[in-house]
């Protein structure tokens, strides 16, 4: 989200007094480099859980925010929100508005996402497996082991797709684990899970 040069001149001509032009325009500069953090550019081998655990966020949480209908497919270049407050600045701003509370209500939007402590451990765990296992590779394969956690063909039931990799690797460490924390740490002493 940024204001343009325009509607900063716009908004700025509305007021003489160049020290208050100077705030605002430092306010609006550090509130577009906010801003800026608030959103991930989609690069070639991302995955949305990889994305959601590197800013303690859940994969739900941002096909929620993105209004993604196939966590499985997201594409390079695409943008994915972090926050709800990647909306547009509008150019018709009233005076009253000062920006302090513009930038005020971003930052205050950005708690209310924030997973709990257990399900961040949970995420990046997961995450942290099929980094080490596949790359995060949904087609990665080794001998009789596939996909993102390198499951046994015969656990896939034929079904290879991303959706039923992601459920198939969940059952796995509940029934196995008991939490994907607990698969990590296995990982971690034996190089497998």
């Amino acid at each position: 989200m940024q204001i343009s040069a325009s509607q900063l001149a716009t908004i700025t001509g509305l007021f003489p007094n160049s020290a208050f032009r100077k705030d605002l325009s430092n306010q609006q500069v550090a509130f577009s480099q906010q801003l800026s953090q608030a959103q991930v550019t989609v690069k070639t081998g991302d995955t949305l859980s990889q994305i959601a655990a590197d800013h303690n966020l859940t994969t739900e949480q941002l096909v929620k925010l993105n209004n993604i209908t196939n966590p499985d497919l997201i594409y390079p270049g695409q943008v994915i929100n972090l926050t709800t407050t990647n909306t547009p600045v509008q150019a018709n701003q009233s005076q009253s508005i000062p920006v302090t509370a513009v930038t005020n209500s971003a930052s205050n939007s950005t708690t209310s996402t924030v997973p709990s402590l257990a399900s961040q451990d949970e995420e990046a765990a997961r995450a942290w497996i099929a980094a080490h296992e596949s790359s995060g590779s949904y087609t990665a394969r080794n001998g009789k082991y596939y996909g993102k956690y390198q499951l046994d063909l015969a656990y896939l039931k034929g079904d290879l797709s991303p959706a039923n990799q992601e459920k198939t690797a969940n059952e796995y460490v509940k029934n196995r684990y008991g939490s994907w924390v607990k698969a990590k740490e296995h990982w971690l002493s034996h190089n497998w899970y």
